[in-house]
């Protein structure tokens, strides 16, 4: 799958322009990313003077809940007046079917849409598009955006906006590190983000609930054919006090000697799984994914899928374990 990028910047700009009620969204089940470019995009679009109100199922996880701002991320859409809405926003999520059930709400109002993100996988949903695959996180777009059009970047907004970059780098460690990566991140902090901050809220903490779970979920879990996977049950979350938290259990399962693909499967409420998939490089699970209603990069991927555990370990590890094949062929 080839890179993909389409800045529609002329169309972004004017739609921000003619609007003064602003609603900006994310993905389900949002990490660092979402979360950053939800709100650090809402720091900046306030400090254009427009209303914002940001909203993803359920609200800031709170791993999360460090960062400026997030205690205003609404966890529904019930409140907003519809027609007091000038446009929506949706930021990392290369889906629309990921944006879950505020997203069904947002898209019956008949409103302007920008689609903001970096997926290569991004279905290019919208009425304008700005998205670059070839940037490490979906805050690079949003700074690349203020940039773009000239607007400030307060310090509350680069707390942000780094901890996007911080999170879906694995702090500078992922193969979609390059140089100017670097550069932005320096760009952040110079606006006032605090990177020994960002890195100890995020890839430096494991919360206690989350070792509980790990020590509930490890025995169970398998290596196949370069393919390590665990399950994580409903009951287990509930148990250990996990509340959705894996503690990126996908990226240490990853490093097992023998693997080059791993895969974590979470059960949900309504009967479905969230997969969550990572890969050696050289290694692919992004149009897994996508054939699977999801999406991301091709070494860090997920999607939603419906089943128990078991029935989606049937239909996704086989899967994987074709992709392994297809690696290593590749790499002989």
């Amino acid at each position: 799958m080839s890179d993909l990028k389409r800045l529609d910047w002329v169309q972004a700009n004017a739609l921000v322009k003619n609007a003064t009620r602003i609603v900006i969204l994310t993905h389900v089940n949002p990490d660092g990313d979402a979360i950053g470019s939800l709100r650090g995009l809402g720091h900046i679009l306030e400090g254009q003077g427009k209303q914002v109100i940001c909203a993803v199922d359920g609200g800031t996880p709170d791993f999360l809940g460090f960062l400026p701002g997030t205690a205003a991320i609404h966890p529904n859409l019930n409140q907003v007046d519809p027609a007091q809405v000038d446009l929506v926003i949706i930021t990392d999520c290369s889906d629309e079917r990921r944006i879950g059930e505020v997203g069904k709400v947002a898209r019956t109002w008949g409103k302007p849409l920008i689609n903001v993100d970096h997926h290569r996988t991004n279905l290019l949903f919208g009425d304008a598009i700005l998205v670059d695959s070839i940037t490490a996180s979906s805050t690079e777009m949003v700074l690349d955006w203020a940039e773009q059009a000239g607007w400030g970047v307060s310090p509350e907004a680069a707390e942000c906006l780094l901890c996007g970059l911080v999170t879906d780098t694995l702090c500078f460690r992922t193969n979609s590190t390059t140089p100017v990566t670097l550069q932005k991140a320096q760009k952040m902090m110079t606006y006032g983000g605090d990177l020994s901050r960002v890195v100890q809220h995020t890839v430096s903490r494991i919360p206690t609930a989350v070792i509980r779970l790990w020590g509930v979920v490890m025995p169970s879990v398998r290596i196949e054919n370069g393919v390590v996977w665990a399950k994580i049950t409903i009951e287990a979350d509930r148990e250990t006090g996990a509340h959705g938290e894996d503690g990126g259990l996908p990226s240490l399962l990853l490093q097992a000697d023998d693997a080059s693909i791993s895969c974590v499967i979470t059960e949900i409420e309504g009967g479905k799984c969230e997969l969550s998939m990572r890969a050696k490089p050289g290694f692919e699970v992004s149009g897994i994914a996508l054939n699977l209603g999801g999406g991301g990069h091709k070494l860090a991927a997920g999607a939603s899928v419906v089943g128990s555990p078991d029935q989606v370990e049937g239909i996704v590890i086989p899967l994987l374990k074709e992709a392994v094949k297809a690696g290593a062929s590749q790499l002989r």
